[in-house]
């Protein structure tokens, strides 16, 4: 089968993380899998997938409304059976386009969209309009993401929940201390981690609070990992809340080593899909302390190790002081996480997804 992945920029985020330790594991079911960008460029994430030995494709997105055509050429030149779209933006045209091209599709829903009025209508139509085609499959990456799916646009979508690669294991304490000494932390000091972009429904700016509140131990000690926004505004506001010397930006890096070197996850998102940042956390034994919000509340009936909370300053320093006390990294709950998250699952599931569609075509 050869299946085109479709995504926006390529950066180093949860669809094109999975798509990435995943590799080589399409080969197992029959599966040639390759890449698709539909952006200005790429995207720095690029290079790591074709080292994965994808072959990643390029359309620029200006003009946008050409982008349906030049892609439905792009598939059928190609010759692809599925077409998986995994970005939201334009995936009812794209989902055309493909269909015209010759391909079946799978649209996979990576978030809780909370699109109101006109615009959720419009995509109520849309995605009943795509069923209606018989050869569109609409998956959600977790079990929120499939009720909002059908609460807001009456969209029923089959669940195939994201998974953790394999590497995402506790640290052996040599492994941990080589972690901290690379980043000059003393072994006794607490730290706690956050890994994703400075978008604003990350709400980073509450872990900055927190940090600053009394309830917060004075010594915590907070490695902040993804790209942040150009205005500097998070660093900006950890030094008007006097705890910049606490704070580490460490930007687009190699999550694993960062979370070996740490005591407690925290993620006080608006929303999310199903956190892939969280889920590595928890399949590395970190407790974490977790937005109760959708896409987030799923990981507290998944493991023991998660704390849910407000995301208020004084509620999120009260949780984080209390993970903090409760103890470290839980082998047993990194157990499970791989159980449930595991990455050959998925992957199986993906590919009896995509014979199903080539069954209807």
């Amino acid at each position: 089968m050869r299946v085109l992945h479709v995504l926006n920029e390529l950066r180093a985020s949860g669809a094109e993380t999975m798509l990435r330790s995943a590799a080589r594991q399409w080969h197992v079911h029959g599966v040639e899998a390759e890449i698709l960008a539909i952006a200005a460029a790429p995207g720095p994430y690029a290079d790591a997938l074709r080292a994965a030995a994808y072959r990643v494709h390029h359309v620029p997105d200006v003009p946008l409304w050409s982008v349906p055509w030049r892609l439905m050429r792009q598939v059928s030149a190609g010759r692809y059976d599925v077409v998986h779209l995994h970005a939201e933006r334009g995936s009812f045209w794209f989902a055309l386009a493909s269909r015209l091209g010759g391909a079946t599709v799978v649209r996979t829903v990576h978030s809780c969209f909370a699109f109101r009025g006109i615009l959720a209508l419009e995509r109520t139509v849309q995605r009943a309009l795509l069923r209606a085609t018989g050869a569109v499959a609409h998956i959600a990456v977790g079990p929120m993401v499939a009720e909002n799916e059908r609460r807001r646009f009456r969209n029923r979508a089959e669940v195939v929940e994201n998974w953790v690669a394999p590497e995402f294991v506790p640290p052996d304490p040599a492994g941990r201390a080589r972690a901290r000494t690379a980043l000059g932390i003393d072994d006794g000091r607490p730290v706690l981690i956050s890994v994703g972009n400075c978008a604003p429904v990350k709400r980073h700016e509450t872990v900055l609070a927190a940090l600053a509140h009394p309830l917060c131990p004075t010594d915590v000690y907070y490695l902040h990992v993804g790209d942040e926004e150009e205005s500097g505004e998070e660093r900006e506001l950890a030094a008007r809340l006097g705890v910049a010397d606490r704070v580490r930006f460490l930007g687009r890096a190699d999550p694993l080593p960062m979370l070996h070197a740490s005591d407690l996850f925290v993620m006080p998102s608006a929303y999310e899909g199903l956190s892939i940042a969280a889920v590595e956390a928890l399949a590395t034994g970190l407790p974490a302390v977790l937005a109760d919000a959708p896409g987030l509340r799923d990981f507290a009936w998944a493991s023991p190790a998660v704390t849910l909370t407000d995301p208020d300053p004084a509620a999120l320093a009260g949780a984080i002081t209390s993970a903090l006390q409760s103890g470290a990294a839980d082998r047993d709950a990194s157990a499970l996480i791989h159980d449930r998250y595991g990455m050959e699952r998925g992957v199986a599931q993906y590919a009896s997804c995509y014979r199903n569609l080539m069954g209807r075509k």
